[in-house]
């Protein structure tokens, strides 16, 4: 067998010939210090598990829109390795598959040491604007001065305003 860069594989002519050793070839790619084996790891875990790395992973997350998307409720577990995980709204469906599917993915799989983890979001149904989770700075602003009226005449009395960074 010849190593070619950072790929190796089994030998087509030891395949062809039945060769026990080549049984136990298995794929290997490294990329940036991760392996990636043909033998998928299928290591068990629990839902409260789930919750927990879930919960760490969302600690890390620096867009205050994708953690408060993210921490709105628990995973799920459908099947024996199969997370699921209801968003509110389409936009946070787009922004979570392409931009943190693939760290998250990779993070539970690390954390759980199995490879046939896969995460399967979905939006809610009629669940869209009627949610009551407040997203936005002008949302967030309307539901204190609903539960804390005094607020509103204190933001006019010392002329405060929303700063965006």
């Amino acid at each position: 067998m010849v190593n070619r860069g950072a790929f190796s594989t089994p030998s087509i002519l030891d395949a062809l010939k039945d060769d026990p050793k080549s049984e136990n070839a298995t794929l290997v790619a490294h990329d940036e210090g991760v392996t990636y084996s043909g033998k998928e790891e299928r290591k068990t875990f629990t839902g409260a598990e789930l919750i927990e790395a879930w919960k760490s992973f969302v600690s890390t997350i620096d867009a205050p829109q994708l953690k408060s998307a993210l921490s709105a409720r628990d995973p799920g577990l459908s099947g024996r390795w199969n997370v699921s995980y209801e968003l509110d709204t389409e936009l946070q469906y787009n922004r979570l598959t392409l931009d943190l599917k693939p760290k998250l993915l990779g993070y539970l799989r690390r954390k759980f040491g199995n490879e046939a983890i896969e995460i399967n979001f979905t939006v809610s149904e009629g669940t869209n604007i009627q949610s009551g989770i407040p997203y936005t700075d002008e949302e967030r602003w309307n539901l204190l001065v609903s539960k804390y009226p005094a607020l509103a005449s204190l933001k006019s009395k010392f002329g405060l305003d929303f700063e965006h960074y």
